[in-house]
């Protein structure tokens, strides 16, 4: 990575926000604080969601296939968890559901189909 993107990078972390790989958000990129996340697949946005419990304990139950009710894990396996990215932005735990909500509502006003979300 050249010194914009270190910078970029750098910036992002301070503001509290970032994109990257799953696999990197797992490993420790992301922050273990709560957010709201976009997750692409194929360049493609496939879900919004919020993660009150901290984005990279979200992003871990992603990436290893971990079970229990967080939506998306059916859609990410072995075989695709390594073409998966994530964007994020810190937020307290009360603000995630409106953030996550005009998020959301964001990317179908955009024509985004979302087809790994399963809400609404």
């Amino acid at each position: 990575m050249g010194l914009l993107g270190n910078l970029l990078k750098a910036v992002g972390s301070v503001l509290g926000n970032g994109r990257c790989s799953l696999k990197a958000a797992y490993e420790g990129q992301a922050p273990n604080k709560p957010g709201v996340y976009k997750v692409y697949y194929g360049g493609q946005l496939m879900k919004v969601g919020k993660a009150a419990d901290g984005l990279r304990k979200r992003f871990s139950d992603y990436y290893r296939g971990v079970s229990g009710g967080t939506a998306g894990l059916k859609y990410i396996d072995e075989s695709n968890r390594d073409e998966v990215f994530v964007q994020w932005v810190q937020c307290s735990r009360s603000d995630c559901r409106s953030l996550e909500e005009k998020w959301y509502d964001q990317a179908k006003e955009n024509g985004e189909e979302m087809p790994w979300s399963e809400r609404r």
